[in-house]
């Protein structure tokens, strides 16, 4: 990168995880880390001001995601290197390889982060760098509202603002970002096929979840957990699902 220090940002929700990080990249000596941040408004107010040359990235956070943070922050003389890290995100994964990103899965590999780090002073990646942002925003490009029946009408809602689905008998309420619940007249599974090709997974015979959301599963208590507007959402899941749901993640 013609520098003698790569400088560095992370940026990630949990504390804990970016203690570790931190504790990792001690060990590469050619690192600056010139900010660690856990809100990532504040960390784009930092980033547009220091312009680190590279973006340590959580893809998941409940107030904006990774992907956020880089719409907010590039332009036509700034496209920091991005690493992203991941703890779930199957269906954005895709669009980090597509793009030809480096991503890392939590708990992070201190060997695969050595080879991301590697590939920063690789001049072939630097070069293409224009091309990958190309590719990586053109594959999370925003679902397509979708317009669903209601009981007097219809309703017309980004897919991307529905945190889960709860079947009510012949009916199915579609909880969304905002604090707003619509009620469907249609049964789950009608809706579900509406949203055929984005990220939802069913976790029992009354909930479907966006996986956008999901935080964390409880193996013991059967219980999984969804983050948004900064405020928890707990959910039954089976048995079935839970194993459902981890052979997804370990399958990326």
């Amino acid at each position: 990168m013609g520098k003698d220090k790569i400088t560095a940002v992370i940026v990630d929700d949990e504390q804990e995880a970016i203690n570790y990080l931190c504790d990792l990249l001690k060990e590469h000596r050619d690192i600056s880390l010139t900010g660690r941040f856990t809100d990532p408004v504040k960390a784009i107010e930092e980033i547009q001001v220091s312009l680190p040359d590279v973006l340590f990235l959580d893809v998941q956070m409940p107030e904006k995601s990774g992907f956020d943070v880089i719409r907010e922050v590039r332009s036509d003389t700034y496209l920091p290197h991005i690493i992203f890290t991941t703890a779930f995100e199957k269906f954005a994964i895709r669009a980090i390889k597509y793009a030809a990103f480096e991503y890392l899965v939590k708990p992070i590999n201190p060997f695969e982060l050595e080879a991301a780090v590697r590939k920063l002073c690789d001049t072939g990646y630097q070069s293409n760098m224009a091309h990958n942002y190309a590719k990586l925003f053109s594959g999370l490009k925003e679902p397509v509202p979708l317009k669903f029946n209601t009981s007097n009408g219809f309703v017309v809602i980004n897919p991307a603002e529905i945190i889960y689905l709860e079947a009510s008998r012949n009916y199915c309420e579609i909880h969304l970002t905002g604090n707003r619940m619509e009620l469907m007249s249609l049964n789950m599974l009608q809706v579900i096929n509406q949203l055929s090709g984005n990220s939802f997974f069913r976790i029992s015979r009354f909930n479907t979840v966006n996986l956008k959301f999901l935080h964390k599963v409880n193996r013991i208590k059967k219980e999984c957990y969804l983050l948004a507007d900064g405020l928890p959402v707990v959910l039954k899941i089976s048995v079935e699902r839970v194993r459902e749901l981890e052979w997804v993640f370990g399958n990326q």
